[in-house]
């Protein structure tokens, strides 16, 4: 099934974050534990991590590009009907 890997709230004060790198590639499978993109914040750049195994199917957001928490970051598939 297709869903939507969105930009994560990191702490009780973001509101956005910077995309530094995208470590999994559009049609790149990923496990659950994979570090999948790399956010900077005001604080910290952190690695995020893939709750479940999925495919990346489309990325959203380039890296350079700022968004806000919530915002549709690409698309994934779980591999379920």
């Amino acid at each position: 099934m297709r869903r939507e890997l969105l930009m994560p709230k990191l702490g009780l004060t973001m509101t956005e974050g910077l995309i530094c790198e995208w470590l999994v590639q559009e049609g790149g499978a990923f496990r659950a534990g994979t570090p999948l993109f790399v956010v900077e914040t005001e604080k910290v750049a952190t690695e995020i991590e893939a709750e479940q195994d999925g495919v990346l199917l489309a990325i959203a957001v380039p890296v350079g590009e700022t968004v806000p928490v919530g915002a549709v970051l690409a698309q994934w598939d779980d591999g379920s009907a």
